[in-house]
This record gives structure tokens, sequence and C-alpha cells, in this order.
């Protein structure tokens, strides 16, 4: 309108009152538990099992039959994975065996974890009569194992220790033994009579520490020799955590060109391949490639930018845990970041080399990585193939194993094994006329050093074994146990609603009997956040229902529900029948839900509570046991026959009878505060007028209507105007709604009255 009308006229103007709400994106729920690979502590989206098989890998574990059970109804799930924080030590010996006068020989096993720090509990070592040296039965704690020191048998000395507990074989270098593998016979594991004896001496070492879950990492990556200095220029690291990454991928740089071979440029440029770590240069595997990959920091070819430098990580900041980010360039390989070296170098440094790796021990007899230096495949010249590591070396395979953070020999450097350097093979400072081709300019390498954090020596707890000092390798028995403190950095990675947008937590594995700090923990950042549920378990799979019963008679939240028995489910990976506990399969059942009604529709019933990846429940409850659970504000599991595995409650763990001790209603009003909480972000500091509230209304109520229409609602009212929004609230700079509902409640209870008449009687009318 114009400002001043003077003239008599029409005027006419525009009020647009059809604003819509932008919405908000895909939400689900988030998965939190240990799984076979990938990040650790880091919310990771997926939206197929494929793509989380990628990321994360298949396992024992709860966390993929949790998110298989999920993704089949749901399009979208948050994983974060759970990897050790805390450091662990074990004394580690050096076992030497000694044969007899009929069996002369003799090996060395280089570090073996024991059962405590000063004693590996394998003090028996036998060898049965006519037995030979690939065969023998070693004893653990009185047990009786076939063992051989032929790596290329299952019974290799190292398999048959890491398989039990306590004993575990960390390294084991081919080359410390000195044997003969003729005989071909062996000695039975059952067999434990008539047995020769065999000495056995332990080369104490003092208590060796492991740090913290980590990644891999290669050396750094050299030039050529420039002015008697091989400068170091760059390294990569994986973007995955644990122990499966040192032998996941290694790192090819291939087509070295100098700076004078490239036009225009005061750089050289190379190429990087990642290919499979088991592969061979005859039948290689490649994962991805980056080509002419520079130095050059203007190139749009800059390496950083070609593969990535970010790194997200959670870091205290004033005593809370805040997302951060490392590196400029956001990551474009799905499987390795770039560190640059600091420092300068000459422009025309190109990769040539690489640093030596980190021995596990600093030990002077300790065999080195070895490295190829021809270029040969199969016996004959094949510029195929790449120089840098021998991945056919036993020795230099031992190196792919966790590394120790300091050993009795005083801290383990990075650097202690000698050096590859890839211009004292090949001529690289001739003339470019006689220069050696760029074919024969490449080398390859892996990254090492990735940690669980967790000691290899605890077996992974499910079912009936779960306790509190192990659920799935972790130790959650207090605040103060490692495990717990796992938990608890995994928990607060998604605690900020402004930084990662969920709508349910489950935590697979961790029972509130046992494990009750980290569930109250859970139970916290659903009440702090406001916009999420959490499925909680609470007891283990033999407790009883009134050890459940008591374990919730303190709880009192809407945000979160439980439920009972466990479940027996097809194990994905095995194909055999497994117990799990309740939130796994009910977050499937959640997802279900959303898909065929809303989030404010009861998950439970025949119609969307039925457990399809159900073979049985551990219990088949009564009546009576179901009517005990649910006024305990327990839900019950129920079985019937020809209709299966069915969630049969709807309770939240809210102690007060109100609309929110009931499931649906508390999804309802996290689906309501997230749409339009989301959605009015938009008229943050616009003008505090009637057009601004305005559109506000034109956001909140075709949104209330439509949940009206769909059920959710018998009837809302939505008040922003000036009997809110007076001039003292106007004057504080705030804009002031009121949104009034009353929830749609469900049927729970069905009473039936049937009335037996007499013969002649006249039904009653309508």
């Amino acid at each position: 309108m114009a400002e001043k009308i003077v003239s008599p006229g029409v005027f006419t103007q525009e009020k647009d009152l059809s604003y819509l709400a932008t919405g908000i994106s895909a939400i689900g729920a988030v998965i939190i538990g240990p799984t076979e690979k990938g990040p650790a502590f880091t919310p990771v989206q997926v939206t197929s099992q494929n793509e989380f098989a990628t990321k994360f890998g298949s396992g024992t574990y709860y966390t993929p039959y949790t998110v298989q059970n999920y993704l089949k109804s749901a399009g979208i799930v948050t994983v974060v994975r759970v990897l050790g924080t805390t450091t662990w030590g074990r004394k580690l010996q050096t076992l030497t065996l000694s044969g007899s006068a009929t069996a002369p020989w003799n090996g060395k096993v280089l570090a073996v974890i024991g059962a405590s720090g000063s004693d590996t509990n394998l003090t028996t070592l036998s060898v049965s009569t006519g037995s030979t040296l690939s065969n023998f039965v070693i004893s653990v704690n009185g047990t009786f194992y076939s063992a051989s020191f032929d790596s290329r048998k299952a019974s290799y000395i190292t398999n048959v220790l890491t398989g039990q507990v306590p004993a575990q074989v960390v390294y084991n270098f081919p080359t410390f033994q000195s044997m003969s593998l003729a005989w071909a016979a062996g000695a039975s594991a059952s067999d434990s009579s008539s047995l020769i004896p065999f000495s056995a001496s332990f080369t104490g070492v003092a208590s060796s520490s492991y740090g913290a879950y980590s990644n891999a990492s290669t050396p750094w990556i050299v030039s050529q020799n420039t002015s008697d200095a091989y400068n170091s220029l760059f390294k990569f690291h994986t973007l995955g955590d644990g122990v499966d990454v040192n032998q996941q991928v290694k790192i090819g740089i291939f087509d070295v060109q100098a700076a004078d071979e490239v036009a225009n440029s005061d750089y050289g440029k190379f190429s990087i391949t990642i290919r499979k770590f088991s592969d061979t240069d005859s039948r290689p595997e490649t994962y991805e490639t980056f080509n002419n990959c520079t130095l050059d920091p203007d190139s749009v070819n800059y390496l950083p930018r070609m593969i990535g430098d970010r790194k997200a990580y959670f870091r205290t900041i004033g005593g809370e845990s805040k997302l951060v980010y490392e590196g400029d360039w956001s990551n474009k390989s799905s499987w390795i970041r770039v560190e640059m070296a600091g420092g300068t170098y000459p422009k025309s440094a190109v990769p040539m080399g690489f640093n030596g790796f980190q021995a596990p021990y600093n030990v002077d007899t300790l065999p080195s990585t070895s490295f190829v230096t021809t270029q040969t495949i199969n016996g004959e010249t094949n510029t195929r193939a790449f120089r840098g590591l021998n991945f056919s070396d036993n020795d230099t395979k031992v190196y792919f194993n966790s590394m120790p953070t300091s050993d009795g020999f005083g801290t383990v450097t990075t650097g202690s094994n000698k050096p590859f350097h890839l211009d004292a093979y090949i001529d690289f400072t001739a003339s470019i006329a006689v220069r050696a081709a760029v074919a024969t300019r490449k080398f390859i390498l892996a990254p090492q050093g990735g940690g669980d954090g967790l000691d290899p020596r605890i077996g992974i707890a499910k079912g009936e074994a779960i306790n509190s000092a192990n659920t799935q390798r972790f130790n959650c028995t207090n605040n103060g146990s490692a495990g717990s403190l796992s938990y608890k950095k995994a928990i607060d990675t998604i605690a900020n609603p402004d930084e990662i947008d969920i709508n349910m937590i489950v935590v697979p594995g961790i029972l509130k009997y046992y494990h009750s700090y980290v569930a109250n923990y859970v139970i916290n950042i659903c009440e702090e956040r406001g916009d999420c549920f959490y499925i909680m378990d609470t007891v283990g799979l033999t407790d009883s229902i009134a050890t459940q019963v008591a374990e919730v008679t303190t709880l009192d939240t809407n945000y979160a529900a439980t439920y009972y028995p466990w479940i027996k489910i097809i194990n994905p990976n095995t194909n055999k029948p497994e117990w799990a506990p309740p939130s796994v399969v009910m977050a499937g059942v959640y997802a279900f839900n959303d898909k065929v009604a809303e989030e404010w529709f009861a998950p439970a019933g025949l119609n969307r509570g039925g457990i399809t990846s159900a073979v049985e429940a551990y219990t088949r409850l009564t009546h009576t046991e179901r009517d005990t659970l649910y006024n305990a504000r327990v839900n019950p599991i129920a079985s019937f026959p020809g209709q299966g595995v069915v969630a049969w409650g709807q309770k939240t763990l809210q102690a007060k009878a109100s609309a929110l001790d009931r499931i649906n209603v508390r999804r309802l009003l996290i689906a309501l505060k997230k749409f339009i909480a989301s959605s009015s972000r938009y008229l943050v500091f616009e003008q505090n007028v009637t057009a601004t509230r305005n559109r506000f209304l034109n956001i909140a109520n075709p949104y209330l209507e439509s949940v009206q229409n769909r059920a959710g609602l018998y009837a809302f009212k939505v008040v922003m105007d000036e009997t809110n929004n007076t001039a003292d609230i106007i004057d504080r700079n705030q804009l002031y709604g009121q949104i009034y509902l009353q929830p749609a409640k469900t049927a729970e209870f069905i009473i039936l009255d049937f009335n037996i008449l007499p013969t002649g009687a006249l039904f009653p009318e309508g």
C-alpha cells in the first residue's frame, strides 16, 4: 500500500497467507552399540542394510540385528559404534618351547597374553607318543588342545590360543620359530595319556599397555632425496576404527611424475589406488582410484581436496562433549583421509617412499617388515607389480595386529623399522630422455595401529551369559567401569538435538538390572532432549517377572518403555536361532507401526504389534502374568496360537496416571513438537507483529488439522495473538503461543456384554 494517500482512487495490496512450512527431514532412530567395523563414536546415517554392512559389517553383536529389523520398515537410521575408551594392559611374555632327545625342536611365540598380570597359565606343554612336530598337544589350565607351528593349519598355535580364554597370542613372528614340519600324523586333543613332557620357559616382559580405540595410519609418505633429505609429505588415516582396519585396505601410489614432466606447473603429479588388503598385483581388487593428484594447494587436484582430510570427533569443552571438525575438505574416499605434513618442502617434491613402520616391541632380533624391490609377477618382469611393502611375507603381516602404546622396554616409537625409498631402486634423477619409465614409479603400503581398546581375551557375552561385567565385551558394572564410560561417550554424541535429529534411542544389550548407570543415562538424555523415546531392556534372559517388576518400580518417566520377555530370532549370519533382548525386535515393531499408520498409533496388538522376526518368546505369558506386568508398567510380549508373538502393551514408565502414560501419546507429542518447532525456526528474528503471528498460525493449524484427520487428536486450539503476546512479552523479544491438545486414546480394553434373553423376547431398539 502507498505510504500516503492523498487523492481518491482504488488501492490494492497483497497479503500472503499461503505460507507453507518447510517441515523436517527424515527422522529415524539411533541404535548405539558395538559393531564389527566402522567409525567409532560418530553418528552415521544409513538407509539400507547393505549400506550398514558396508560401513559397519555384520558380526555377532546385537546392533546389526536391531538395524536389520528396523530398516525393514524405516527409511533411515543413525548408528553409533561403541569401542573401548580406556587403556588396558597385561603381562606379555615370550614363550619358548624346548623338545627332548627323541624329538629335538624348539619354537618361540612372542607375546602371549596370560590370565593375569604375572602368569600365562601355559606351564604344561606336552606332545603325545608318536606325534609329529607340526601336531602337538598344549594344555591351557589343564585343558588339552591340538596345536601346531604350521601356519597353514587350523591348529596353528596362534589360532588355538586366540580362540581360548584366558590365553591369546598377540604376536607370533614365523621366523622366530626354527623347526622341521615334515611329519604328517598328529596328536589328538582328547588324548592326554602317554604324554612326553616338553619344557616351557618364559622370558618375562614388563606389563605392556594398550591404548584406547584408534584408527589405523600409514607412516609418513616421503619425497625423493632432495639435498640429502627425504621430506615428509603426507600420511593416510583410515576412516574406520578398530583392529579390523589394519588389514582392510592397502594404498598404492603410482604414475609418479616429476615437476619437469608436468606442463605449466611447478609441481609433480601422481595417482592413488585403494585396494583390498589381501589381493595381489596379479589379481588386484580395486576399491577407489584418484588420478593426477598434486601437492599444489591451489590446484583442483590438490591431494586433500581429491581424497578429503575431514575428521569429525567429539571433544570435551567446558565439561560437555561437543562435535568438532578438523580439516578443510570433505572426505571423497570411503576408506581413508589425508593428513598433510607441516613445515616446508620443495615444490618439486613428489611421493617416492615411506618411513619405517611401528614395531610392537623394541627387540633387536625382531623380524623387520620386508619390501618388494623388483617389479615381477610370477617370476617375470611386469610393470603392473608394485614395489614397497611385501604383503606375502608372514613376518610383515604381524605388524598389522594391535600395537601397544608401551612395553617392557619403554614406549614403542613409530618409525622404528627401516624406511622404503623408491628412488633407491629406480633412476629418478637422470635426464628426462633416460629417466625410469613412469610405469615403474609405483609403490604400495598399508595403514597400521588400529585398535579396539578392548582386552582381546574377553569374549562377547550375549544371551544368558550377560552380566554386569560383560555385555558384548563391555564392563558396565558402575559409572566408573570402562564399558560404562564407552557407552556414555557414545550416548553423548547424540545428546544435542540441534546437531543430531532422532526420535528414538535403542541400546541393545544394555539391561537396566545389570547396567543401571548406562540405562539411566539414556533416560536422562531423552528427557533433556525432549524429542526422542527410549526402548529400554530391563532384565536378563532367565530373570523372573518378579525381578522385572521390581527393577522398574523406582522409575518414573514417560520417555521410555520396557518389554518382557526376551525373543528368539534367527541369527542372519549363522542362520541359527538365538535369544535377543526385546529392544532388538521392538525397534522394528515401532518402525512398522509408523510405516502403516502414524507415530500416534499404538505399536502393539495384532495389527501393528506383530513381531514377525520372532521364532518364539522365552516364556508364554498367562493372562494373570500379563496383568501383573502391565500393572507394573511393563509391556508384555504375548504368544497367541496361530497368530505368533505380539507386543501386547503400550505403557510408558510414567507412574502417574495421565495421557502421557501411553506410548502413542508421548510419541504424538514428540512428532508435533518436532514439526512445529522445526518449521517455526524460520520465524526467529522476524518482526513481532500480527503478520508474523499469522504465519505461525498458518503453520500450526493446518498441520494439527491433518493430525486430527489422521486420528491423532480429538480436538486442538492454537492461540497466538494480542491476548497472550502482551506488551511486556513483546518488550522481552518473545513471541508466545499456546497449543491445546486433546490426544486420541487407544481402545486397550474392549468390554462386551452378552445378554441371554428368553424365547420370544424382543431385542431392544437401537
